[in-house]
């Protein structure tokens, strides 16, 4: 069996997994994981900004200094489901963010960033068990991950079957504010 990722346009890919001349072209599929990043972005966004997750739940926060309000929560919602409806650059994102929040310039980024890698990672996710060819994913480390925390016992893991949770309790990447890591296709189901 042989994967092939083509570059249609723009931000547009294309899946194709060859088998004995038999073609399953899954590209409706993989470019509507933007949509499904907005629609993630929509009902999700803002929902772990100063939580933590503990034993596979959200929580609060290590620390009361990072707590947002439930209006503030919803605004973020707003303006991260805007930036997906409009392709927004991050910094653009991270700097109505921040005005809007009162956050730092810091917190602004690492919220921006963070909320985009997990409502991009869930579109791949909903895309994968919407093509029945994928069987089970595996964590990938960073190049920037440098301190050994959950991203390292979720590599570790190996792969684990598509829809199955990691050992830090999430079903993809990220694990925690500032994740750099991503997920990709261990093994695909026999055609």
């Amino acid at each position: 069996m042989k994967i092939v990722w083509t570059f249609l346009y723009r931000q547009e890919w294309r899946l194709v997994v060859k088998e004995k001349e038999t073609l399953i072209n899954t590209s409706s599929v993989i470019s509507d994981v933007n949509l499904v990043a907005m629609d993630y972005a929509r009902q999700h966004a803002a929902e772990l900004v100063g939580m933590k997750w503990y034993d596979g739940e959200p929580g609060t926060g290590p620390s009361e200094k990072w707590a947002i309000s439930e209006s503030t929560r919803k605004m973020l919602r707003e303006i991260i489901t805007e930036a997906f409806s409009c392709e927004t650059p991050m910094s653009v994102l991270a700097e109505r963010i921040r005005e809007a929040g009162g956050f730092s310039a810091e917190r602004a980024r690492l919220i921006a960033e963070t909320e985009v890698k997990l409502a991009q990672s869930r579109g791949n996710l909903e895309a994968w068990k919407k093509t029945g060819v994928v069987k089970s994913i595996k964590w990938l480390l960073s190049s920037l991950h440098y301190d050994r925390d959950e991203c390292d016992l979720n590599h570790e893991a190996g792969a684990i079957p598509l829809g199955q949770i990691f050992p830090s309790g999430v079903p993809a990447p990220p694990a925690h504010i500032g994740c750099r890591c991503s997920a990709c296709i261990a093994e695909l189901n026999e055609p």
